[in-house]
């Protein structure tokens, strides 16, 4: 959150810079310094390095186990229900979020190896999904399936080093990829061709423009941007001689990519982020600043016009009236911490714990799966599921976004000469095994953030023992910040920020059985709209990072009927319930904590408010819509 305390006002002025830089096309970016602070960016840790505990590993298991249902693995996975319109997209989607989970937890399930094994057999003859390329006819859907098919390869290949795995990554590269140099730059991008106020969660192609055969996903040719991106880092680490012509390839799809105008071509929020992820990381591999500041940008005209109210995403940009797409929050989640890592701008981070904590927590649902939701802030002041488990793109989106939190909990930025950096930006019980290029160090997390301020941190090995700095992060919402080692209060550093939280930072030398703490308070109460979109003189109430809701009255039986597995099991669908009455909550009413964590109640009423991120372990059914009332108004 760039300022915890905007006005309406500040707001929309900065919602009307970002939209008249969509307008412009980036046509003229200027360059930008790296970071702010010198050295290279802090890295997260490797997989394998860090273990979560308490919640976070609670819903990563429960997304994981989900994940491992026959939906997910052959037979069954190869004839899901997109399997035809996206191919590549489910079995990619499916490779990456397994692998990726496997590696996070340290648990390959029995069956994977030969799942990977089998994916050969289901490829047509030059080496990839569906139909050979037809570069009169080109679908964008099937090239966005094999954006997520490459990153599923290069993730696995990067973990296994099975030379399988790279064959099929430069197969697809060589027959699917390099053939459509000279495609990109006429990918069509006039808002006035493109069908608008159309298209449903899934998607579907919805006509032919020149040589392109487009999609309701409005932009998704971009998705196959980062795989193609990923695919690149992998090959130029091979040496292989295929990676200079998909450089120019990729070059050619960003500055495609930088010429659309999101709002007015009302391009899928999922398609744009995950470009904007394939800018940070060729960006992470070139240096060159100006995809970085691209990419701020973009993030920048996404959060000031595609968020919502509890910081998940419209569908579409433009079109606040749609619903959620978990692909694209944890797309966005993802895009704030590599944006943090690499500008060093402390206001990502609290990007990334609002979304996480919020638009991520409130999609789990508690079969593990996850699924879309009504947008609060345009239409109405309440949230409600719109569909129970979108098993065929969200769920396995969630695969990587657990493994990307738990490896996101610590960053490093080893020293040869000086002292080495150690910072935790999220805060999540965990263990830790750091190696900041004097020795191992292992250390345990332990706190009941975001419900309360304090983390404890406890050194259980080091060797050899050298002093290192240590940064925790601040968030805006937090205040009467002290760190302490062994009891003892250190003297400590605030880091200067331009905006958002900040760092406090310390250096010790960690020695076993030292612990060190840092507590703070965590703020309770009423923040404006975030949306433009959003009625004036609404307000939201937040306990931290978390915004809290009111559990209203819905009718039951009233959410859409969820998509399932089998599409002959899948019950008609209903009308979303009728908004129940509205509760006015005086904007200055004093929030007073009850004895369940995120659960607070308004001081002289029996009016409760509480987290919104509970339906993963709620007894609602698949059809209750779980409604809650985020925005208020004074009485």
């Amino acid at each position: 959150m760039i300022d915890w305390h905007r006005t309406r006002r500040a707001f929309i002025a900065q919602s009307a810079a970002a939209l008249a830089l969509s307008r412009a096309g980036f046509a003229a970016i200027a360059a930008v310094d790296h970071a702010s602070g010198t050295g290279p960016a802090p890295q997260p840790l490797p997989f394998g390095r860090v273990t979560a505990g308490g919640d976070l590993a609670h819903r990563t298991a429960q997304n994981f186990t989900r994940l491992q249902a026959d939906i997910y693995r052959p037979p069954a996975m190869w004839r899901q229900t997109n399997w035809k319109s996206w191919p590549g997209d489910f079995e990619g989607r499916a490779l990456l979020a397994v692998t990726l989970l496997a590696r996070a937890t340290g648990s390959e399930p029995d069956y994977f190896p030969a799942m990977v094994a089998a994916y050969s057999a289901q490829l047509n003859a030059q080496g990839y999904f569906g139909p050979l390329l037809d570069l009169h006819a080109i679908n964008e859907q099937q090239l966005s399936g094999h954006g997520w098919l490459l990153r599923g390869l290069c993730e696995y290949y990067e973990w296994k080093r099975e030379p399988a795995s790279l064959a099929q990554i430069k197969a697809i590269v060589r027959n699917l990829a390099l053939p459509l140099r000279g495609c990109y730059a006429a990918y069509p991008i006039d808002p006035a061709l493109r069908s608008q106020a159309a298209g449903g969660v899934d998607g579907h192609l919805s006509g032919q423009q020149s040589n392109w055969i487009v999609s309701t996903d409005t932009c998704c040719a971009f998705i196959f941007l980062d795989g193609i991106a990923h695919a690149w880092v992998v090959l130029k680490a091979a040496g292989d001689a295929s990676a200079f012509a998909l450089k120019a390839l990729i070059d050619e799809a960003i500055a495609r990519f930088l010429q659309v105008d999101l709002v007015a071509i009302q391009a899928q929020t999922h398609a744009s982020l995950t470009a904007t992820r394939a800018l940070l990381r060729i960006y992470a591999e070139t240096g060159d600043a100006k995809l970085l500041q691209a990419a701020k940008e973009r993030f920048r005209l996404y959060r000031a016009m595609a968020m919502t109210e509890h910081y998940a995403n419209t569908n579409w940009f433009g079109r606040p009236e749609t619903w959620t797409e978990p692909c694209a929050i944890i797309d966005s989640f993802m895009v704030a911490t590599q944006l943090w890592q690499h500008t060093g701008f402390a206001a990502y981070l609290e990007d990334a714990h609002l979304i996480w904590f919020n638009g991520v927590g409130r999609g789990l649902r508690d079969n593990g799966g996850f699924g879309t939701d009504t947008c609060v802030g345009a239409k109405s002041p309440f949230i409600k599921v719109r569909s129970y488990e979108a098993y065929f793109c969200c769920t396995m989106r969630g695969g990587e976004g657990h493994a990307r939190a738990a490896q996101y909990l610590y960053f490093t930025q080893p020293a040869k000469l000086g002292i080495p950096v150690l910072t935790v930006p999220f805060f999540a019980d965990s263990s830790a095994n750091i190696d900041l290029g004097h020795g191992p160090m292992k250390l345990r997390q332990t706190t009941a953030y975001p419900y309360s301020g304090r983390v404890q941190i406890e050194v259980e090995s080091a060797t050899p023992q050298v002093p290192t700095r240590v940064r925790f992060f601040c968030a805006g919402w937090s205040a009467n910040h002290t760190l302490t080692l062994n009891g003892r209060q250190l003297r400590v550093t605030h880091e200067p920020s331009e905006s958002g939280g900040t760092f406090l930072s310390t250096i010790f030398t960690p020695k076993p059985t030292d612990v060190l703490i840092l507590d703070q308070t965590l703020t309770v109460g009423s923040r404006g709209p975030i949306s433009p979109s959003t009625p004036r003189g609404s307000y939201a109430f937040q306990a931290g990072p978390l915004v809290l809701g009111y559990k209203a009255d819905a009718v039951a039986n009233g959410a859409d009927a969820p998509v399932a597995a089998d599409p002959a099991a899948a019950p008609a669908r209903r009308t979303p319930a009728p908004d129940p009455p509205v509760v006015p909550i005086a904007r200055d009413a004093k929030l007073v904590a009850t004895a369940a964590p995120g659960t607070y109640r308004v001081e002289g009423t029996e009016i409760e408010l509480s987290r919104i991120n509970d339906l993963n372990d709620s007894s609602a059914g698949p059809r209750d819509p779980c409604t809650r009332q985020i925005l208020f108004r004074d009485s």
